[in-house]
């Protein structure tokens, strides 16, 4: 009798109320299969869900909404996340070489030492992101935009989009 409220409570704790809340089962079917997208016309919600720790190599998130998520040691290189909605999100140590980023959305982003190297961040948002030790070498930021992005401890050695060229080797928080 004593184990009845002890269950309400836990269930009321799984259940919850919050409107950010992520579907537990698209958050395990990614982990279990790499694939995110539930339909011809939907993608799955992670938003406010934690990741730490998990490869993703190769993953097809395209459209996920990953709003407010926090990801610390999380590989998805090589990933699908065209028109992901990573806005208010918090990404630390992330690992997006040769991503297809394009039309993402990382608007109020914190990303800290996130790797972009050889990512396609084309027609990307990234207004009003805290970047800090992002590399972007040899990224694709055609039509990107970085309004009130302070990308000055950020490596762009190659990158282009930012400006007519690629961005020179040395080219640290601003295009050479």
């Amino acid at each position: 009798m004593k184990k009845l409220p002890f269950i309400f409570a836990l269930a009321a704790l799984v259940v919850g109320t919050d409107a950010r809340a992520f579907k537990k089962e698209d958050l395990d079917k990614l982990l279990e299969t790499k694939q995110c997208v539930t339909g011809a016309f939907s993608a799955c919600d992670l938003s406010g869900a934690t990741l730490r720790n998990a490869n993703l190599v190769g993953a097809n998130m395209e459209g996920a909404n990953l709003k407010g998520a926090i990801l610390t040691n999380v590989d998805l290189s090589k990933a699908q996340l065209k028109e992901a909605n990573l806005t208010g999100a918090q990404l630390n140590k992330v690992n997006f070489t040769e991503a297809k980023l394009s039309e993402a959305n990382f608007s109020n982003a914190k990303v800290l030492w996130v790797n972009f190297n050889s990512a396609d961040l084309s027609d990307a948002i990234l207004t009003n992101a805290t970047v800090k030790g992002a590399m972007f070498d040899n990224a694709n930021l055609e039509d990107a935009l970085l309004e009130g992005t302070d990308l000055s401890l950020s490596t762009l050695t190659g990158a282009s989009g930012i400006k007519d060229e690629k961005c020179k080797p040395g080219s640290n928080g601003k295009c050479l």
